[in-house]
Parts: structure tokens; sequence; C-alpha cells
């Protein structure tokens, strides 16, 4: 195993990475800002260089203090070699098996993961949701046109530090005092904006990035649902993300046929799986379920 620090290689990599898209997403995007600024303080692991088979980023082992925060503790994975994937999972360099963790990637790889989870115990909670990207880039006159609907008169800014409760209310990963901290980091650090109506603090939708480039937790409220407000919001932030160099890219439930709807309405398209593994060692009794408490 070899961690690149070198920024000719890691741009080289993220060069390699662009050729294997949708599977390699994840950690493009983490590799994205690993480049730029590393603000999350993540490493880029390979098995071997130049010729890597498999790539994992996640941050600096001591950065994940918490053994309870999944939302910190996040791997991003790509492999071309299950084998050559399985031998680094189980070099305690690059995964600490004792605390609660998460595995983000856009391929199968249930079978390498469970292997390995097999030798260390404890418990692995799968979600695979429909992967969708921008099929084409977003113009000038696409935005410029966002202003010619029924929801003009909204403003749209960045949101507040402290509008994270709000987020994490709604968020179906959400609902828990780590997961609120972990957004307001997000909020912080990355690209984030909604929509306000003038004179009232609250937002009426909203949607985010996070450390692997990843467009998440999107909400509009009841009211302004089927008024394109989703739309409105996400072709904007969109915008913000391309203009940085970011991959364009999001999630949604496979039953959330409205979000579908509302994504592909907005230039998504669906390209495969986003996969998720929530991992809890058995001596941590913290439940795992009740961090996702919607």
């Amino acid at each position: 195993m070899i961690f690149l620090t070198c920024s000719s290689k890691l741009a080289t990599l993220r060069k390699i990475l662009s050729h294997s898209f949708p599977e390699s997403l994840k950690v493009y995007g983490a590799l994205h800002y690993v480049i730029d600024k590393n603000p999350f303080r993540l490493q880029v692991l390979v098995d071997q260089w130049p010729d890597f088979t498999s790539v994992i980023c996640r941050p600096f082992l001591e950065e994940m203090k918490n053994p309870i925060d999944p939302y910190t503790n996040t791997y991003f994975m790509f492999s071309k070699d299950p084998q050559s994937l399985s031998h680094m999972l189980q070099d305690p360099q690059t995964v600490n098996w004792s605390q609660m963790f998460q595995i983000q990637g856009c391929q199968a790889l249930e079978e390498v993961i469970h292997t390995v989870l097999s030798k260390h115990g404890g418990h692995m909670r799968t979600v695979s949701n429909v992967l969708y990207m921008r099929d084409r880039k977003i113009s000038a006159d696409e935005v410029e046109a966002l202003g010619n609907t029924r929801i003009s008169d909204l403003q749209f800014s960045p949101l507040n530090p402290n509008e994270a409760p709000l987020v994490n209310a709604q968020w179906l990963f959400g609902g828990n005092e780590i997961s609120e901290n972990y957004i307001r980091r997000c909020i912080q650090t990355f690209s984030t904006l909604c929509a306000r109506i003038p004179g009232v603090a609250q937002p009426i939708g909203w949607s985010l990035s996070e450390q692997s480039a990843e467009i998440r937790m999107g909400y509009t409220e009841s009211s302004y649902r089927s008024q394109r407000l989703f739309g409105n919001v996400v072709t904007r932030l969109m915008a913000i993300q391309q203009s940085r160099g970011a991959p364009i890219y999001c999630h949604v439930a496979p039953d959330n046929k409205k979000s579908q709807a509302a994504c592909k309405a907005v230039g998504y398209v669906p390209v495969g799986r986003w996969q998720q593994w929530s991992f809890q060692p058995s001596l941590i009794k913290y439940s795992m379920d009740s961090m996702y408490s919607h």
C-alpha cells in the first residue's frame, strides 16, 4: 500500500479515474478536494503505483477520533481488483475496524467487504440507491432562464452554519447530534444553496455538497413542491460545482419516484448504483440504527 502525496501523482490519478465514471465518482470527487486545499484532511491510498488497481480516500487516522462518528469516519473506494482491495481493507494502516465507519462507492463491492467483515465481527448496514450524473454541461442561458419561473421572487444564497439543524431534521441519513455537526462542517466548507422568501429568516428549500463533491441532502417545503423549486436550487448549485471543476452527481432512493423525476427534469440521468456500507463493531454498544432516525 502506498500513500500518494505528490501533487503531480494526484493529478495523474484524477485524470485516470475520470475514464472510469461512474464507478470511480466517489473517489474522484474526494480527490478533487484533496487537490484543492484538502479541507477535510483526506489521505489517498493506492495498492501500487503507477499501475494501481485499488484506491481509497479517507481521513488521516488521527482525524477519526470519535469511534461513533461514521460521518467523519468515511472511506471512499474504487477498485478494479477485489483481491487487492481485500488486502488493503485488512491493513490496520488503512481501516480502523474498532470504530463505526462508512464505506461509500459506486460499485458492487459487497462480496469483498463482507468477506473482510467476517474476520472482524460486527454488523454492516447496506444502502443501495440510484446513482445520477448530469448528462450535459450547464450553460449560462440555462441558469438565466431560472429567473423566468413562478418562484422568481425568491432569493437564493448559501446556507448559514446555524441552519444545520434544519437540514439535519430532514436528512434521511441524519437526525442526530453527530450528523448535525457534520452538516455544519459541510456548510462551512463546501458549496451549498438555499431558497428564501424575502424577509423570512428560515429557508424553504436547499441542497448541499460534501467532501466527495456529491450534491446531497436536498429538501423542499411541502407547500413549494411541484413549482420547480428543487430544479431552481439544484441547477444553480450544479453550475457552481461545474465552475469549480467538480463532478456533478447525486443519488436517490429506488422507491422515491418524485425525486427521481425531479432529477431527470434538471438533466440528471441514471448511470448505476450508489452504495454505502455502515459498519458497527461488536464492542460498540451504540445502536447504528438510532443514527438514522427517519
